[in-house]
């Protein structure tokens, strides 16, 4: 477990390092800055490792001692290892192209793309030489793997002279970091400085991606340009004045008197907005399965845009 722990900390140390590099501008280093980035990523992945030994931890403190030398336990803890270092290996390379498109670790976006797999894999799989990839890091986990068996870094695993109270004390060690991680460190404890390159830099990946999914939400402000908001109203203000209206406040607001001298109608309005639907599958765009009969008979009886079209396609459902 430890050989593994090592590994973990000192790759993802090196994937923190890489990023930095590509965002060196951007993330306008200092020296306690460095320290923070790094002193925040370890304690981050302290707790990514606390929660990947612990299925592991638990296989060894319900083995018999007497099969710690069994082929059984020969073929189990290569195996776990080996799952382990691939899913690194898959999460680190993840994040590296995801930093280059969003210059963040994994937020809502990755756990939204979780949910729309078919679409993601064809997005990915036109973007990226997928063979390539998955055959490049099975092999480079199978080199790890075999480094760390050609070391003698298993045979510990296999020699079975460790008292279950000490591995039952392993176990609760890793189970009560892992539960002081996942009731108490949150993912916002890097989002309190001044740099959002430098709070992204801090966290870690895995650890990111499980605290988007519990929250679920998205920080608009991080991920959309923005102006300031004296500017902002400024321009809605003088987009929605008429000669008939009068705003009812100077200052940032679109509260406004409007007087009309004709008869006040009551429209009977209803927007209806779908987001990843596409016209495919709908009857008034020549689908022919029935599938959305509410949509095409409000269709027929209402106002259609049929020339509106997504501006965004970075993606195949997109």
């Amino acid at each position: 477990m430890t050989g593994f722990a090592v590994m973990f900390l000192g790759l993802s140390t090196l994937l923190r390092l890489i990023l930095l590099i590509i965002s060196l501008k951007s993330a306008d280093l200092t020296f306690l800055a460095f320290l923070r980035i790094f002193g925040f990523g370890l304690l981050f992945d302290i707790g990514v490792a606390a929660f990947f030994l612990l299925p592991y931890a638990v296989y060894l403190m319900l083995l018999p001692a007497r099969w710690s030398n069994s082929w059984f336990n020969r073929i189990v803890t290569p195996v776990f290892f080996f799952i382990g270092t691939l899913i690194l290996m898959f999460s680190f390379f993840a994040e590296f192209t995801f930093w280059l498109e969003f210059e963040s670790r994994f937020n809502f976006i990755a756990v939204d793309y979780l949910v729309y797999t078919y679409e993601v894999v064809r997005n990915i799989n036109e973007s990226y030489p997928l063979p390539i990839l998955i055959g490049s890091m099975l092999a480079v986990t199978g080199i790890i793997t075999w480094a760390f068996a050609y070391a003698g870094i298993f045979r510990s695993a296999y020699r079975g002279t460790t008292p279950f109270l000490q591995r039952a004390g392993v176990f609760a060690g890793l189970l009560a970091v892992a539960g002081m991680y996942g009731f108490f460190i949150g993912n916002s404890l890097s989002e309190r400085g001044h740099n959002r390159y430098q709070d992204e830099l801090a966290k870690a990946g895995i650890y990111s991606f499980f605290s988007a999914f519990k929250n679920n939400e998205l920080n608009y402000d991080d991920f959309y340009k923005l102006i300031k908001e004296k500017d902002a109203f400024s321009t809605v203000r003088a987009c929605l004045q008429e000669p008939n209206s009068q705003y009812l406040h100077n200052g940032p607001s679109i509260w406004r008197h409007i007087r009309h001298g004709g008869t006040e109608l009551h429209p009977n309005v209803i927007l209806v907005t779908i987001e990843s639907l596409s016209a495919d599958f709908l009857g008034r765009f020549g689908n022919k399965l029935g599938l959305t009969p509410v949509l095409d008979s409000l269709a027929r009886e209402n106002l259609v845009f049929d020339q509106m079209y997504a501006t965004g396609t970075r993606t195949v459902r997109g």
